[in-house]
């Protein structure tokens, strides 16, 4: 990606150095008379340059709505609202969602729960908003999901996931496609692995590296123009692809008989191909295809 120019914003940000060193994080864990909890994903960023990297991919301008999943101690939001967004945070630690509340009041609000059962399209409401997160690892895919597949997508989501989710997102290094990319390139313009990140960086260490992933989402009115078909289909398509994944791809379509050749020949998807093996083109023809 080309080079931001620098302006007042971007200057304002590197000025600001506020980040939680592990001793601190300690310290309000012990206050709180919490543990970071394996199950929930709590692992504390504790690092500023991938804080600054964060803010400055997510271009936040004054009165930006963004939604934070796991704020957790409330390092990444507390760097937010000093760029100037206005934060919504969901986070399903009870004791984290009180410590939250009493640290931030202006330009905060705190949806306490499961971001994976919550209604998010009601949450964000109508408006322009981006989804900015250090993202617990177990809630990635659901989480992409309803940002992107909601009735009002962000217009720029930068996420801290696990690295090889976000390179097998982007496809870096890979050939073979899984549901999660597939929903994210019909659902977006540009996807870009920004940063790797050690784990070093957090406290505890989780055992894998991680990455800040950022992902410029297109409006669903454009979707099907870009793509010739309704994604939604596509993707209905897609998980009866993937629903065996050892198994070949028109078998789990329930595609036999001379029907196989008859479709293999028509879109050049070899007959023992398996799902992981089709590009996104290849869904598109696929469904234009068999609604025929």
């Amino acid at each position: 990606m080309a080079s931001r120019p620098q302006d007042s914003r971007g200057a304002s940000r590197e000025k600001s150095i506020y980040f939680m060193k592990i001793q601190e994080i300690k310290t309000a864990l012990a206050e709180l008379g919490a543990k970071p909890n394996k199950h929930l994903g709590q692992h504390f960023l504790v690092d500023k340059h991938a804080l600054d990297t964060i803010v400055q991919e997510a271009e936040i301008e004054k009165g930006d709505h963004v939604l934070e999943v796991g704020p957790g101690l409330g390092v990444l939001t507390r760097r937010l609202i000093e760029a100037g967004a206005e934060v919504i945070a969901i986070e399903r630690d009870k004791k984290f969602a009180a410590y939250l509340r009493t640290r931030f009041s202006d330009d905060f609000e705190c949806a306490e729960g499961d971001a994976a059962k919550m209604d998010w399209d009601e949450l964000i409401g109508k408006g322009d908003w981006k989804f900015v997160s250090n993202l617990p690892y177990g809630i990635t895919a659901i989480a992409l999901r309803k940002a992107l597949w909601g009735k009002n997508p962000p217009t720029n989501m930068v996420v801290l996931i696990q690295r090889e989710v976000a390179e097998r997102i982007i496809l870096r290094g890979r050939k073979k496609h899984s549901l999660l990319s597939l929903m994210v390139a019909f659902a977006s313009h540009e996807t870009q692995l920004v940063k790797r990140v050690s784990r070093t960086c957090f406290y505890p260490p989780p055992r894998v590296e991680s990455a800040i992933l950022r992902i410029i989402p297109t409006r669903r009115e454009e979707r099907e123009v870009i793509w010739g078909e309704d994604p939604e289909k596509i993707m209905a398509l897609a998980r009866k692809g993937f629903a065996h994944p050892r198994k070949f791809l028109f078998s789990n379509l329930d595609i036999k008989g001379e029907a196989v050749s008859r479709i293999s020949l028509e879109t050049k998807i070899p007959e023992k191909a398996r799902a992981e093996d089709l590009k996104p083109e290849d869904w598109v023809l696929l469904a234009k295809i068999l609604e025929r």
